[in-house]
């Protein structure tokens, strides 16, 4: 884990930089000071700095900004250059020290906000990044330094932010679920520490026993949460969970259908009695129960593919396509949209649209070949 957090620091890193860089790059920074007063000497060492970095020069764009910084010691932004250049060298030491001297000068120059933080990340400084990350809204960057200083609730919406931005960004998920992970972890040890014999304790437990395989122990302590509290939201859901895994469909509609009693508004308690409905066989119960469960969560893409399965036993196929086809606009890469586009497809060459079944069916290949890439 050590491992794949420092190189996802450092690929945060390398896109941080690769920002600040370019912003640094081009002189930005300097130009204004440049044109307003700097002298013909100091003018000529930082053009000879750009031009040495831009080059790959970094001993060079070092020699001029370290020059340029001795003859005009109060100018933010040549620290930030030479900082900048030192970075690139692996000059680690030397460039958090002008970057905190490019502060000392200008305290709201954000690029040397960016730059510190990363710097204080990578080097395991992560409580000492948040202040500069924050300034500089590098959310990404700031979501890791908040996990990596155990603030996991304000981790979540930095890194959500982030992920907002780039929704496929492998680090991005990776962070924001540990994030969600340990937090969960961290309040449920609490629970067990605080009420260990509580009904929602032995729901935690058997939950718990049940995602790792064991259904005799995960039995158990739903069981014994149920003899506590007979009515605890969500027990006789992954009592339902339990018996359906183990084909015993039967029992496991038993235990949906009264959660579903219960809470008559639970969506979810209704989508899983519909689906195991449908595998016992009983196509119009399935149907009903899983449109009551459309009705009661509009567009919730496993809903609308179970229905469209129920449909289609029951020989209602337009409708079947139509729940399909909207799963398709809420999903595009999915298993679960690869599922519904083969399904579409065979559903269309019943009814005759072939041509339409064809394009179906491309979809349905490009959808798999996007997943094999992944």
């Amino acid at each position: 884990m050590a491992k794949r957090r420092a190189t996802a620091v450092e690929r945060r890193r390398r896109r941080s930089d690769s920002r600040g860089a370019g912003a640094v790059s081009g002189g930005w920074l300097l130009a204004l000071w440049l044109v307003a007063q700097a002298p013909q000497d100091l003018r000529e060492l930082a053009e000879a700095g750009l031009k040495a970095r831009q080059a790959g020069d970094l001993a060079g764009a070092i020699r001029a900004f370290e020059q340029f910084v001795a003859a005009a010691p109060d100018v933010a932004a040549g620290h930030v250059h030479l900082g900048a250049a030192l970075l690139e060298a692996g000059v680690y030491e030397k460039a958090v020290h002008c970057f905190e001297r490019a502060l000392s000068l200008d305290p709201g120059l954000i690029t040397a906000h960016r730059f510190l933080g990363t710097l204080r990340l990578n080097r395991g400084e992560a409580a000492a990044a948040v202040p500069h990350l924050e300034k500089a809204k590098s959310w990404d960057l700031l979501g890791v330094a908040l996990l990596e200083s155990g603030r996991l609730a304000e981790a979540i919406p930095a890194l959500e932010t982030a992920l907002a931005e780039r929704p496929d960004d492998p680090d991005l998920l990776y962070y924001l679920g540990r994030a969600h992970s340990d937090l969960s972890r961290q309040l449920l040890d609490r629970l067990l520490e605080l009420h260990p014999d509580s009904a929602r304790a032995h729901q935690l437990l058997g939950e718990a026993h049940l995602a790792a395989g064991n259904r005799e122990l995960a039995e158990k302590e739903l069981r014994s949460a149920l003899a506590l509290r007979s009515q605890l939201p969500g027990v006789r859901l992954a009592l339902g969970d339990l018996y359906a895994a183990a084909g015993d469909y039967e029992r496991a509609e038993a235990e949906y259908r009264a959660e579903a009693e219960a809470r008559p508004a639970d969506a979810q308690a209704a989508y899983k009695r519909g689906a195991i409905l449908l595998n016992l066989g009983r196509i119009e119960e399935s149907v009903a129960e899983l449109e009551r469960a459309e009705r009661l969560r509009p567009d919730m893409p496993e809903t609308l593919f179970e229905l469209a399965r129920a449909l289609t036993a029951a020989r209602r196929l337009e409708a079947a396509a139509q729940r399909l086809r909207r799963v398709l606009e809420l999903e595009d890469r999915s298993r679960l949209a690869e599922s519904s586009a083969f399904q579409l497809a065979q559903i269309l060459r019943r009814l005759g649209q072939h041509e339409e079944a064809d394009k179906q069916l491309e979809r349905y290949r490009r959808i798999r070949a996007l997943r094999k890439q992944q």
